[in-house]
């Protein structure tokens, strides 16, 4: 580490970066141990009174990680391109030390930026860049650090959990619910990445690395949201003793496993228990055993703790240098298996009530080897719908994929069938 105070930059000051920046200067060790020497933000016409007179403002972010002033950029952008990237890699090629949370980044080019940050020995901290203020990643590289993790699970996109809680707890629909959480401020104006499972998939790649040395890429891994998710599918899973929840599981038991999705998980289950905008992950390891962890995922005060831990690491010497300590493989993975390749499903399909199509689907059970365990008919009123509701036995993936492609093209089908894996 450089000579004290540490001077620092910080690129995006938005709501995290303004928190980030307040944490900063009214820390006791401010001036003695660090200082804020710079700052980059879009807007400069917006007023932001919180920001000492004195520093330095860079319109270009870029030319703030070239700062020769400076020792440590932290960079707020977000994003997996553009300035947010360039930002990133310029501290780390001009010997500054970089702490980050952007997640997106990460996932994409976290091979690239440990090689480099390794090579030129500087600090990188990301800790904030999966499950906000939950110290996940010290947790990982350093209390379990002698323990052998088979399998990470984890409810880590607080938007969505929040989301299907709500319209279990409000009896609404999905759309209603997504509107709220925008006025809320829990999701953003699009809401993509959060609904589809994206932003969940980026930090489950990055805790893959960490566990199993392996980096996912999110073209090759199954990612799937919970914007197909009804009202009904989630009254009629509690009604059989199941929440449905957003899981992203990484294994690497037998084969290396990689996924996101909705599952259907007991309602006894510690991960099941996790509401609102939390987010919670459980660690499987030979030592301490099953360790959940969990806490605030998102916003601006965790994120910022987490970006607040990883300056006095870097203050204290730390020596992560990289991802992944100096001189240890980074392998990417260009295609990830699902997590389970043979698992037990709800599924549910509405049909026309009329005789026959009990007997077709009977048919198509049979022809991919699908093995009921419970149906169950749900007449609906007013109309000649009826809903069936089907628990299978364990059936592999592919077969059950299969299957909904030919129930959907059946005459007197409603919609499309709608399969979710069931948690055991």
């Amino acid at each position: 580490m450089t000579s004290l105070p540490v001077s620092i930059g910080i690129a995006g000051i938005g709501n995290v970066g303004s928190e980030v920046v307040s944490q900063l200067i009214k820390h006791k060790e401010y001036k003695k141990s660090f200082t804020i020497k710079a700052v980059s933000y879009r807007n400069k016409k917006k007023k932001r009174n919180f920001i000492p007179k004195g520093i330095t403002y860079y319109s270009d972010a870029k030319k703030l990680a070239q700062d020769k002033n400076i020792d440590l950029v932290i960079e707020l952008i977000g994003g997996s391109e553009g300035i947010a990237k360039d930002v990133c890699f310029i501290a780390i090629k001009n010997n500054k030390h970089l702490i980050t949370a952007n997640k997106a980044l990460i996932a994409e080019y976290g091979k690239d930026l440990s090689e480099l940050s390794n090579k030129n020995s500087v600090y990188f901290g990301f800790e904030a860049s999966v499950a906000g203020g939950v110290p996940v990643i010290k947790v990982i590289k350093e209390s379990l650090v002698s323990n052998k993790i088979s399998q990470i699970t984890g409810i880590m996109n607080g938007t969505s959990n929040y989301l299907m809680d709500e319209i279990e707890k409000k009896s609404i629909d999905f759309e209603k619910v997504l509107k709220t959480a925008q006025k809320l401020g829990y999701a953003e104006k699009d809401p993509t990445f959060d609904v589809e499972g994206i932003d969940a998939a980026h930090k489950l790649a990055i805790l893959s690395l960490l566990v199993f040395k392996k980096l996912p890429r999110l073209s090759g891994m199954h990612v799937r949201g919970v914007s197909e998710v009804t009202l009904y599918d989630i009254k009629t899973a509690r009604d059989f003793g199941y929440k449905i929840k957003l899981l992203a599981i990484c294994s690497n038991e037998n084969s290396f496993e990689c996924s996101v999705e909705p599952w259907l998980i007991s309602k006894d289950h510690s991960l099941a228990k996790i509401d609102g905008v939390l987010n919670a992950i459980e660690i499987n390891s030979n030592l301490a055993g099953p360790l959940l962890l969990t806490g605030a995922g998102a916003g601006s005060k965790p994120t910022a703790s987490a970006v607040m831990s990883d300056v006095f690491d870097c203050l204290a010497g730390g020596n992560r240098t990289g991802l992944l300590r100096n001189g240890v493989k980074i392998n990417q993975v260009s295609n990830s298996k699902s997590f389970k390749s043979e698992v037990k499903f709800y599924l549910r399909v509405s049909v026309v009530d009329k005789v026959g199509i009990l007997s077709d689907l009977t048919s198509i059970f049979k022809t991919f080897k699908i093995s009921i365990e419970t149906i169950y008919q749900d007449l609906q009123k007013g109309n000649q719908v009826a809903n069936l509701i089907i628990f299978t036995h364990n059936v592999k993936r592919t077969q059950m994929e299969k299957a909904v492609l030919k129930i959907n093209k059946l005459k007197g089908t409603v919609g499309n069938a709608l399969a979710f894996c069931i948690y055991n």
